[in-house]
């Protein structure tokens, strides 16, 4: 026999989750689209828009790390988890594109994994970024993304990475030899 006051409970903590999940879900998608069009921006050079966009993201990041965080409760939530590493991505990109020094972006819920795998993809914005550089004749920055890129991939030389990080980690490494190429097509050129 069970004990339907048991029941009850599972049944209730059950419902309250589902509840709670729809809305992290909702936030999250938020959170992801704000970053991204944080990125977008930034490549326009839309700074204004950029911070926006960001300052929205990060507004949700605070309402959902209040109201939902307890019980390392949004450590758990794959599309909350995507959209931090988005977020991640974002702000580093916004730091990289203000001349900033990475640091700390101070939310509780950011896991090293979301740090390792936007750091990754920021790269990649790298990439996106010295091409448009190149093509304005601005090249004297390009080596700093390089450089920023290189010191991203020795970092992560030094980590044991599986599943998508260890993608991720491939995937700067290939961006640090396109940044590469790039530098060696402008020293071709004079």
């Amino acid at each position: 026999m069970i004990q339907k006051a048991l029941l009850a409970k599972i049944k209730k903590d059950l419902n309250l989750y589902q509840k709670e999940r729809g809305v992290i879900i909702g936030e999250s998608r938020q959170i992801l689209q704000n970053s991204k069009k944080t990125i977008f921006a930034l490549h326009r050079g839309d700074i204004k828009q950029a911070a926006e966009h960001l300052q929205n993201a990060e507004q949700a990041l605070n309402k959902l790390n209040k109201k939902y965080n307890k019980d390392n409760r949004l450590r758990f939530e794959g599309s909350y988890k995507a959209a931090v590493e988005e977020y991640v991505e974002a702000k580093t990109f916004s730091q990289v594109m203000s001349g900033k020094t990475l640091g700390n972006l101070n939310f509780k819920t950011i896991g090293p994994e979301e740090y390792i795998n936007g750091l990754a993809d920021l790269t990649g914005e790298l990439v996106r970024q010295a091409v448009l550089k190149a093509t304005k004749g601005d090249y004297r920055i390009i080596e700093k993304y390089k450089a920023l890129t290189e010191e991203v991939v020795v970092f992560m030389l030094g980590l044991y990475l599986t599943g998508q990080s260890r993608q991720k980690f491939d995937d700067a490494k290939r961006n640090l030899k396109r940044l590469e190429q790039i530098l060696y097509d402008l020293s071709i050129k004079g």
